[in-house]
C-alpha cells in the first residue's frame, strides 16, 4: 500500500503565524515578569530623574547700514549680513557677557532641598539668600547646609551633620568654606526648619558651561536677522532669568557702544563753550568800557555796513575754524593706537561722504572689538574686518586732506576780504574804526557760542533717543519638557519585556537539537504526522495505560488505533493479522511503551493480538508485560524452541507475548535467517495483530530486516528527546520506500511546553482533564513555578 501521508509542500501561512505566537505565548509568565520589572525600572528611573526643560526666546537684530551708506560705499566695505549674525551670536556668547549674567544672578550659589529620589534646586523658591565674601576651594567641592528658624535665626550644618553655629540673618559668618552673609527672602516665607542644602560652584567654570549650553542660531539660514536662543536647564524659572538677564545685558551693552560717539561730542562741545565763554565775557565788557570812556552812542550808516560784512565774514572764518577742529579730531582718532579709544564727534562733521565713512569705520571697530574676544589672532574673519578697517582710514585720511585742502582756500579767500574791508574801515574816524574793531570781535564769538549751543541740543538730543540696535521679539518663554520623555521610557521597557524574553526563547530554540514540534517533523520530513501522544501523567506509575478511560493520553490511543484501519492491508474478519512494527531512531524513545498501549487498546476490541519482542539486544517489554524472559524469540531463531513454546498470555485480555530470550551473540545474524518469517506466518493465523518491537533504527539494522514482513510501520519520535539529525535520515526512509505504509508517531508531547499548545492541544487537554486526570490542588504560585 502506498504511503499517502506526503504533505504538501504549500504550508498553511495562517497556522504559521498561530504557531510562532504561541510558541511566545507558552512563557507568558516570563513576559510578565520581565514586563514588571521593566515598568517598575521605568517607574523608578523617572523619579530618579531630574526633568530637563528647554526655555526660548527670540531676538531681532536691526541693520540700516543700507540707509545710511550709498551702495558703492556699502558694496566696497561692507560685511555680508550671515558674519553680522554671526558675530552677535558670539557676542551673546561671549565669556564676558555670561559672566555678568551670572555676577547679576548669582548662579555661583544654588540652594537644594533634598528628596528621596532626586534633589529639587529651589532657585528663588528658597527662603534663603547667600551673598559670598571670599570663598575657599574647600567650598567648591563641600555642600553647606542651612537649617532656617522663624525667629530670624538659622543654623550653619556641615554636610557631616557637625553643627557649625546658630547665626541671625545678615550676619558675617566665616567657616571653612569661607566668609558669607545669609539673608532671609522675604518673597518665600518659612513653612518648616528642613535644612537647605547649599553647593558652592566656580565662577569660571560656571561660564564655560553656561555659554556652552545656550543655544543660538539664526532662526532662519537666509534673509533674516531674528536671533533664536535656547537653553535647556532643570528649573524653567531659573532659565527664564537667565536668558532675560543675558538680553538685557546685551542691550545694556549695544546702547553703551552707540551712547559714546554722543559722549565724546557733548565733551568736545562743553570744552569749546567754556572756552568761547569766557572769551565772550571779556570782549563784551571791552564793548562796554570803550563806549563809556569815549562816550560813543550810535555809529554812521557806513561804518555799521563795513562791521556788518566783516563780522559776516569772520563768523565764516569761525566755522572753518569748528571744522578744522573737528577734523583735527578725526585725524587723532584714526592716528590713535589706543585699545577701546573713542569714537569722534562726527555729529560736527557736514561732510555726508566723510559721515559714512567714519560711522562704517566705528562699526568695523566695534565688530572687531566683539569678535577679538572670542576668536584667536589671525582668524580669517578677523582678518577681513582689518583689512576693510585699512581701506575705511585709508579713504578718511584722503577725504580729511582733501576738506582740509578746502578750508585753508576758503579761509585764504575770507581774510582777503576782510584785509579789503579793513582798509575800507580805515577811511572811517579813529574811534569809530577803533570800536568797529572791538565789537567785531565781540560778534565773532557771540555767533560763535550760539553755534555750540545749537550743536549742544541737537547732541543732547540724539542722545536721549538713541535706542539699541536689537529688539526682543519673543522674551523668554518655556517649550515643554524634553527629557526625559515619559512615554518614550515606558515604551522602551514595554519594548525591552518583550524582547529580552523573546531573544532568550529564540535563542534557545536555535541552540536546541531536540525536535520540538508537530510541525517541524512534517516541515523536515515532508510527512504527516500520523498520530500524538501526551506524556504520561506522573500520577500513572505503571507503563501500561488504562486504555478504557476517558482521560487524554487514552483518547489519543484509540485515535490512533481507529485510524490504523485505513493504512492496514488485511481485513480482521479474513483471518490473517495484520503485521505492524515498531521503531524508532535511538532509545527511550518510547517505542515499547507505544506498542504495548496500541496492543492493549486493540484487545479491548475483543481482537488477539500478540507481541514480539524483537528488540534482542535490549529486551525490556517483558517487564512492562510482567513475564519472564527465560524462554523466547532466540530460542526459536536458533531452533531450539518452537512458536508454542515461546508465546505467552499476559496479565491483560486478549494480549501475548513473545520475549526476547537470552541475549545472543549475533542478534542481526539470527533475523535474517529467515526463521522470523516462519514464526510470523505460523502467528497469522493464530492471531488478528503481531506487533514487532524492534530496535531503534538509528543504532543497528534490525527493523531494516525485518521491514519486509509488515505491513505498516509506525516510526517514534520523542518531543524533546529525538535529535532534529535524524529527521533527515526519516525522510531518506520515505523517499527509499525502505518501510511499506511509513507512518510517524509523536511521543511523549509535554503540552505545556510544545510550541503547537493553544491551537493543537486546547480542546483535548480541557477534554481529557475533564473525565480522566485528577485536578491539581495546587496554588496558583506553585503551578508558575512548576512551568520554570
Amino acid at each position: 500500500m502506498n504511503n499517502d501521508n506526503t504533505i504538501n509542500e504549500e504550508q498553511d501561512e495562517d497556522l504559521d503565524i498561530l504557531g510562532v505566537i504561541f510558541k511566545y505565548l507558552r512563557y507568558w509568565y516570563w513576559f510578565v515578569l520581565t514586563g514588571a520589572i521593566g515598568m517598575g525600572w521605568a517607574y523608578q528611573y523617572l523619579r530618579q530623574y531630574t526633568p530637563v526643560y528647554e526655555v526660548k526666546a527670540s531676538l531681532l537684530i536691526k541693520d540700516d547700514r543700507s540707509k545710511r551708506f550709498s551702495k558703492d560705499i556699502k558694496d566696497e566695505f561692507s560685511v555680508n549680513d550671515p558674519k553680522v549674525i554671526d558675530n552677535e551670536i558670539e557676542v551673546l556668547k561671549s565669556r564676558p557677557l555670561v559672566g555678568k549674567v551670572i555676577d547679576a544672578l548669582n548662579l555661583t550659589v544654588s540652594y537644594w532641598k533634598e528628596g528621596s529620589a532626586r534633589d529639587e534646586e529651589l532657585h528663588t523658591k528658597s527662603p534663603i539668600k547667600i551673598n559670598t565674601k571670599d570663598l575657599t576651594d574647600y567650598a567648591y567641592g563641600n555642600p553647606l547646609y542651612i537649617k532656617p528658624f522663624d525667629d530670624n535665626k538659622y543654623q550653619v550644618v556641615t554636610a557631616d551633620q557637625n553643627i557649625l553655629g546658630t547665626f541671625d540673618y545678615s550676619q558675617l559668618v566665616k567657616t571653612k568654606h569661607g566668609t558669607f552673609r545669609v539673608f532671609k527672602r522675604d518673597s518665600v516665607s518659612i513653612v518648616d526648619s528642613t535644612p537647605i542644602k547649599v553647593l558652592f560652584q566656580s565662577r569660571e567654570g560656571l561660564i564655560g558651561g553656561l555659554a556652552g549650553s545656550l543655544q543660538i542660531a539664526p532662526l532662519k539660514e537666509y534673509y533674516s536677522t531674528i536671533i533664536s536662543i535656547g537653553l535647556q536647564t532643570t528649573v524653567p524659572d531659573k532659565g527664564k532669568d537667565i536668558l532675560n538677564k543675558l538680553l538685557e545685558e546685551y542691550a545694556f551693552g549695544t546702547l553703551e557702544d552707540k551712547n559714546r560717539e554722543a559722549t565724546n561730542t557733548l565733551r568736545f562741545i562743553e570744552e569749546r563753550l567754556k572756552l568761547v565763554t569766557s572769551e565772550l565775557g571779556d570782549v563784551e565788557q571791552d564793548v562796554e568800557q570803550y563806549r563809556r570812556s569815549q562816550g560813543i552812542t550810535d555809529l554812521s550808516s557806513e561804518a555799521s555796513l563795513f562791521l556788518g560784512k566783516v563780522e559776516e565774514n569772520d563768523a565764516k572764518i569761525n566755522e572753518l575754524d569748528i571744522r578744522e577742529n573737528v577734523l583735527n579730531e578725526v585725524e587723532r582718532y584714526l592716528n590713535s593706537t589706543q585699545v577701546g579709544n573713542i569714537a569722534p564727534a562726527t555729529m560736527m562733521v557736514n561732510d555726508p561722504v566723510l559721515n559714512s565713512y567714519i560711522d562704517q569705520f566705528v562699526q568695523l571697530e566695534a565688530e572687531r572689538s566683539k569678535l577679538a574676544q572670542t576668536v584667536q589672532p589671525g582668524n580669517p574673519y578677523l582678518e577681513t574686518i582689518n583689512n576693510q578697517m585699512k581701506n575705511v582710514k585709508q579713504a578718511i585720511r584722503e577725504n580729511l586732506n582733501n576738506q582740509k585742502a578746502n578750508i585753508q582756500v576758503s579761509r585764504r579767500s575770507l581774510e582777503a576780504l576782510n584785509n579789503r574791508l579793513s582798509g575800507s574801515i580805515s577811511t572811517i574816524p579813529r574811534k569809530e574804526r577803533e570800536y568797529v574793531g572791538i565789537k567785531r570781535q565781540a560778534g565773532i564769538k557771540e555767533n560763535l557760542y550760539l553755534l555750540l549751543l545749537q550743536k549742544r541740543e541737537e547732541t543732547a538730543l540724539s542722545y536721549a533717543s538713541t535706542v539699541t540696535d536689537s529688539r526682543v521679539i519673543e522674551a523668554p518663554f518655556l517649550t515643554g519638557q524634553i527629557r526625559p520623555n515619559s512615554k518614550n521610557i515606558y515604551m522602551m521597557a514595554i519594548l525591552l519585556a518583550l524582547v529580552i524574553p523573546a531573544t532568550i526563547i529564540a535563542t534557545k530554540e536555535l541552540l536546541t537539537n531536540t525536535v520540538q514540534t508537530k510541525k517541524e517533523i512534517e516541515r523536515k520530513t515532508g510527512l504527516k504526522v500520523f498520530g500524538e501522544i501526551a506524556i504520561k501523567p506522573r500520577e500513572n506509575k505503571g507503563e501500561i495505560i488504562d486504555t478504557g478511560s476517558r482521560s487524554f493520553i487514552s483518547e489519543q490511543i484509540r485515535m490512533i488505533r481507529s485510524n490504523m484501519k485505513y493504512i492496514l492491508s488485511n481485513d480482521v474478519h479474513e483471518g490473517i493479522a495484520n503485521v505492524i512494527l515498531f521503531t524508532s531512531s535511538t532509545g527511550g524513545e518510547g517505542k515499547t511503551f507505544v506498542a504495548t498501549n496500541i496492543a492493549a487498546s486493540l484487545a479491548l476490541l475483543d481482537k488477539r493480538v500478540v507481541i514480539l519482542g524483537l528488540d534482542l539486544r535490549k529486551p525490556t517489554i517483558h517487564s512492562y508485560l510482567g513475564v519472564a524472559n527465560k524462554k523466547g524469540i532466540s530460542n526459536y531463531l536458533i531452533g531450539k524452541a518452537k512458536a508454542e513454546d515461546i508465546v505467552v498470555s499476559t496479565s491483560i485480555n486478549n494480549v501475548y507475548l513473545a520475549p526476547s530470550g537470552p541475549m545472543p551473540p549475533n542478534p542481526s545474524e539470527l533475523i535474517a535467517n529467515g526463521r522470523i518469517k516462519d514464526l510470523i506466518d505460523e502467528l497469522k493465523y493464530s492471531f488478528d495483530y503481531i506487533i514487532m518491537d524492534t530496535p531503534p533504527i538509528g543504532l543497528v539494522t534490525d527493523a531494516t530486516l525485518l521491514a519486509p514482513y509488515a505491513e505498516a510501520t509506525f516510526y517514534l519520535i520523542r518531543h524533546n528527546k529525538t535529535p532534529k539529525m535524524f529527521l533527515s535520515t526519516i525522510k531518506e526512509l520515505d523517499r527509499k520506500k525502505t518501510f511499506k505504509s511509513f507512518n510517524l508517531i509523536f511521543n511523549a508531547v509535554n503540552i505545556k511546553k510544545s510550541a503547537d499548545y493553544g491551537y493543537g492541544y486546547g480542546y483535548g487537554t480541557q477534554y481529557g482533564g475533564y473525565y480522566g486526570e485528577e485536578k491539581s490542588s495546587k496554588g496558583w504560585f506553585d503551578k508558575l513555578m512548576a512551568k520554570k
